[in-house]
């Protein structure tokens, strides 16, 4: 899936390149169907491949996927606020992704802003808790500040893993 994915952004440039870092993983928190097909992270860290090949600059790789990140996180938060009511009574009468929403709701109960941050770090978590934020109510203003702090940390992390893996990776 990786190799597939850097062929064709590859085909469209360093615009083909940034637009997979904004809106893979902005789709991957807003659309969570879209994170089990192709994680966002996997192409933030194309990214910084494809900058150590000098076809983006790091720098934009990284804003990019920032960018990406608190968008995505946003709109996650927009879907549940608008379907809350819905969106609780589907997940706890869908079994197969009862044990993750569980997972995720005790988590967010548990530690509120911690969890937005520890959730960009966690396949899983990443799609469902931008979302269950928004459903359970959590602030705006509390779920900006955390969405914001953990994807300036993510972001820059799996640039640079991309980058350090750039001479190993497609170019």
């Amino acid at each position: 899936m990786t190799a597939w994915l850097a062929e064709q952004v590859l085909v469209y440039g360093g615009f083909g390149i940034l637009a997979a870092v904004l809106l893979l993983p902005a789709l991957e928190a807003a659309l969570p169907v879209v994170g089990v097909l192709m994680p966002g992270q996997t192409a933030v860290v194309l990214g910084g491949m494809f900058a150590w090949h000098g076809h983006v600059t790091v720098e934009a790789a990284l804003l990019t996927a920032l960018a990406g990140a608190v968008l995505g996180n946003l709109a996650g938060y927009a879907v549940g606020r608008r379907w809350q009511g819905r969106l609780m009574a589907r997940m706890a009468k869908n079994s197969r992704h009862h044990r993750w929403s569980e997972r995720a709701l005790g988590l967010i109960e548990r530690r509120g802003g911690g969890a937005v941050f520890v959730g960009r770090f966690t396949a899983v978590l990443r799609t469902l808790v931008p979302t269950l934020c928004g459903a359970t109510g959590m602030p705006l203003r509390r779920y900006l500040l955390w969405s914001v702090l953990s994807s300036a940390v993510w972001a820059p992390a799996f640039v640079l893993i991309g980058y350090v893996m750039g001479p190993a990776g497609p170019g």
